[in-house]
C-alpha cells in the first residue's frame, strides 16, 4: 500500500466513513445528503500522486433525456470553481469529480476534507435538479434556475 492510499484510509476512518477497497487503488463508501444518497470512489494514483474522489449518481438517465440532462449538467458546471459534472452517455450515468495532485508528504487532512466534503456538497446541492428531469421531465431551464435562483430572503 502507497503513502497516498495510506493517508487516505487514515482520513475516511478519521472522519468515521464507512470505506471498503475495491482494489489496489480504489475505495468505496457511501454518502446520504438532505437531497440523496449515493455512492462514492476514491481513486489514488501514487505514480502521479492523483486523488480523485467520485460522486456516483444512483439516478440513471434514459436516452430520451440525454438532451435536457447534458444541458443542466453543462450550466452547472459554468459556475464551479472546484469539480465538474462527468456524463457518460452510453451508461446513462452522472458523477461528480474532485481531483488535486499533491504527493503524499503535502497532503493533509483538511486537504482531504476539504476535496470530499465539496464534492458530497454540490452534490446534494444539484441532486434534486437532476432528478426532476428524469423523474418529471423537467427542463435543464426550469431545473437550473430552481438550483441556482435564491428564494426570497436568502440574498
Amino acid at each position: 500500500m502507497g503513502p497516498l492510499m495510506k493517508q487516505a484510509i487514515e482520513f475516511f476512518q478519521k472522519d468515521e466513513w464507512d470505506v471498503q477497497s475495491l482494489s489496489d487503488t480504489v475505495l468505496q463508501t457511501a454518502f446520504k445528503g438532505d437531497n440523496g444518497e449515493w455512492d462514492c470512489l476514491a481513486v489514488i494514483l501514487e505514480e502521479s500522486n492523483h486523488f480523485l474522489f467520485y460522486s456516483v449518481l444512483n439516478l440513471k438517465v434514459p436516452d430520451d433525456l440525454h438532451p435536457p440532462m447534458g444541458l443542466f449538467l453543462h450550466r452547472a458546471n459554468h459556475g464551479l470553481n472546484v469539480g465538474n459534472f462527468e456524463f457518460d452517455i452510453n451508461e446513462g450515468e452522472v458523477r461528480f469529480k474532485t481531483s488535486i495532485q499533491v504527493s503524499a508528504e503535502n497532503f493533509n487532512h483538511s486537504m482531504f476534507q476539504s476535496l470530499v466534503h465539496h464534492n458530497v456538497l454540490v452534490v446534494d446541492e444539484y441532486y434534486p435538479g437532476i432528478s426532476n428531469i428524469i423523474s418529471q421531465n423537467m427542463s435543464a431551464e426550469a431545473a437550473i434556475m430552481m438550483i441556482e435562483t435564491p428564494a426570497v430572503g436568502d440574498a
